[in-house]
């Protein structure tokens, strides 16, 4: 991955910067399984970046950046007390005086604000969902730009969290693997194998998930063992999921797969992809499945309003209809097989145009400017 960045060459036209990337820790997900595509990014920009972790959680995300090449640190073995973390951060950031703090997810964003007002030392935000936190709301006028990880959550910002629009940019995080080996078609005969990936959290409303294939067996008997849900990942929701499809009698029908280190292996056996979310930014995994031609049945939030197209690239779940949704979404599908093919065929299209590794490295030269404007403290972004 990084080696490809490296073949796209850009102008360098700025001096560097040091810039200390703090997140608030290397679990599974999305946010951080972005930052060595980020890294690489700013590095070819010419800029050094370092990358904190506050704590480490599942530790999910440190293989992508051990494959990548990128030193990273933690500042504890579990989670301890703000203040303590906050003291910890500043002693770090005191011996190693960057230009930059960029700050990504909501404990990271107010401990890297307090410090960054404490050393004045100007910040930088990621905004990856579109909710409203304590956290990233106490301290969002420390921050001196907003960088938003989709189109939409750029609009949240301005929208709901009322950020000048001035303080606002946008650098959609999912940058496509070109050459990705399609998903397999589905023929209506075989077993129909959908999935999931992320973290077992109730944000992304798996139980409604799994309440919409019950209600589907039940409703289409003939097609009853047709059927097959799969979830690859971890979290505190395994326990609630596991007990929920004992009570639906779906343990022949649905799979916890836990984590799964090798994404595009398990997304390779699908033939439709579920993201059913309460909220999302970007949602890098729903892109991922488009980006292996993979047709989309979500829930109409994030970047996922724009790509998941009813009719075209996908299927739309109504979000205070789930279960039904996905009861008659599989039924529509079953009448018409071909769907999934055709769909799948004009996501990866709308993933080609609009992610390329080109765009998002130029997005990156972009943001650049915005930030050594800052550190030279010529000019608000």
């Amino acid at each position: 991955m990084a080696a490809e960045f490296r073949n796209l060459s850009l102008p360098e036209t700025l001096p560097s910067m040091k810039i200390h990337y703090l997140v608030t820790s290397l679990e599974t997900g999305g946010a951080e399984f972005a930052i060595p595509d980020i890294v690489n990014a700013l590095e070819q920009c010419s800029h050094h970046v370092d990358v904190t972790a506050c704590e480490p959680r599942d530790m999910g995300a440190a293989p992508h950046l051990e494959r990548a090449g990128i030193p990273y640190r933690l500042l504890d073995t579990r989670r301890r007390s703000f203040f303590l973390t906050l003291f910890r951060l500043l002693r770090l950031l005191r011996r190693n005086r960057p230009d930059i703090i960029w700050t990504s997810l909501s404990r990271a964003t107010l401990l890297g604000q307090l410090a960054g007002k404490i050393l004045n030392i100007p910040v930088v935000s990621w905004k990856n969902s579109a909710s409203i936190r304590f956290t990233t709301t106490a301290g969002r006028r420390i921050t001196r730009l907003w960088v938003a990880d989709s189109s939409y959550v750029a609009r949240f910002l301005q929208e709901k969290m009322h950020i000048p629009p001035e303080k606002i940019t946008s650098w959609p995080l999912y940058v496509a693997t070109p050459n990705t080996h399609p998903a397999p078609d589905w023929d209506g005969r075989t077993v129909l194998h959908i999935g999931s990936t992320g973290r077992l959290h109730e944000v992304k409303n798996y139980p409604l998930l799994i309440d919409g294939m019950a209600l589907f067996r039940e409703r289409h008997p003939a097609w009853a063992d047709l059927v097959h849900l799969s979830f690859a990942g971890d979290g505190p929701q395994r326990a609630e999921l596991e007990a929920l499809i004992q009570k639906h009698g779906l343990e022949k029908h649905v799979s916890l797969k836990g984590f799964q280190q090798d994404v595009p292996a398990f997304l390779s056996t699908l033939q439709l992809y579920a993201q059913p979310s309460r909220y999302e930014g970007m949602c890098l995994a729903a892109h991922e499945a488009m980006n292996m031609s993979l047709p989309v049945m979500a829930t109409p939030v994030g970047e996922m309003r724009n790509s998941v197209q009813p009719g075209k690239t996908g299927f739309l779940l109504q979000p205070d209809r789930i279960p039904e949704t996905v009861c008659e979404t599989l039924a529509e599908i079953f009448q018409n097989p071909g769907l999934l093919h055709s769909y799948g065929q004009a996501a990866k299209h709308h993933i080609e145009q609009h992610y390329s590794r080109r765009a998002f490295l130029q997005r990156c030269e972009i943001i650049a400017e915005k930030l050594h404007q800052m550190a030279e403290g010529r000019a608000e972004p």
